[in-house]
């Protein structure tokens, strides 16, 4: 056999060989190896403990580890573009909340990534409410008092955020805007329940999970919840919407892949995560910190983040926020 013919059936063999680990490496049944889900929040915050309340379940359904890769930082924006970013196979997930698909787009004119342009909605797992405490001095015990106070006294109320642009700070917007009062809004880089114990401020929109510890204990006084019914883990309170009609805030936090992942691999992942939202010890854990499990379509959480975003860019633009 001649050089040359000898050259090219080895050129052929390669090819083949690299043909059929191709062919191997897609026939992979997915997942085959560790998911790496990313949290753009803080350590120990409720999306970072959530996801890790979640993932033990997700590892047992999907038959691979899912790794919890926590990356805080400008609202959500830093965590929530590297999966925006990242290659689009199913390894690469979000665990993020409603702030960075539908109150970042209006807040930030050069946000680096654009939900329906750069993320793949895989399914919502749980709505969580807010409720408004205050410090325990504070001469307001309802939301009704608060109104008739803060109209008394323009400007002096303080009330705490986790930042400008954060739900808390578009909470109290809110309020504002629907009820004609003028508050002072404090924003905080860290935990704002010190100063409001210690009446610096005096009040705070906060998720109901995170301080219902500091409620029962009585450290603070709560005013109302901002969900559109009254919370079974608070059947007391009333909701800010029996003051003030119309008045609602609830969150929700949920899972995106990159766009242009597989169909296939994106319903695998909706499967995965509804069954688990759904099964009885993850439904028992979510409602005890008080948490409302949902578990949905894909497309019922697309529709959501396009409603809430045309609410909140109306709200944000009447408001003149802006955070460029």
């Amino acid at each position: 056999m001649k050089f040359s013919q000898r050259i090219a059936l080895r050129a052929v063999a390669v090819a083949v060989l690299g043909l059929s680990a191709v062919a191997s490496q897609a026939a992979d049944p997915y997942p085959s190896r560790a998911i790496r889900v990313v949290v753009p929040s803080s350590p120990g915050g409720s999306p970072d403990t959530l996801a890790r309340i979640i993932a033990p379940a997700l590892e047992k359904e999907l038959g691979q580890p899912v790794v919890i890769d926590t990356i805080p930082g400008a609202a959500g924006i830093i965590g929530t573009d590297k999966v925006a970013k990242a290659t689009p196979d199913g390894y690469t997930l979000l665990y993020g909340f409603n702030q960075v698909a539908t109150m970042n787009p209006p807040l930030y004119k050069k946000l680096p990534y654009q939900p329906e342009r750069d993320l793949l909605p895989l399914g919502l797992t749980l709505n969580l409410s807010y409720m408004w405490i205050a410090n325990n001095d504070f001469a307001p015990t309802s939301v009704n008092d608060l109104v008739k106070y803060a109209k008394a006294n323009p400007t002096k109320v303080n009330y705490a955020s986790t930042g400008p642009g954060s739900a808390a700070h578009l909470g109290g917007v809110l309020l504002e805007r629907m009820t004609g009062v003028t508050m002072t809004h404090v924003p905080y880089r860290s935990n704002t329940n010190p100063d409001l114990m210690a009446g610096i401020v005096q009040l705070k929109l906060d998720p109901v999970a995170a301080s219902l510890g500091l409620v029962k204990a009585g450290r603070v006084k709560v005013l109302a919840v901002s969900s559109p019914k009254r919370l079974a883990v608070l059947p007391d309170v009333p909701t800010v919407a029996e003051s003030v009609p119309g008045y609602e805030m609830v969150g929700w936090q949920g899972f995106w892949a990159p766009v242009g992942t597989p169909p296939a691999i994106a319903q695998r992942l909706n499967t995965a995560i509804v069954k688990v939202i759904h099964s009885p010890e993850l439904q028992k854990r979510i409602t005890e910190l008080g948490y409302e499990p949902l578990g949905s379509t894909p497309k019922e959480m697309a529709d959501r983040i396009r409603q809430e975003t045309v609410e909140w860019t109306r709200i944000i633009k009447q408001a003149d926020i802006t955070l460029d």
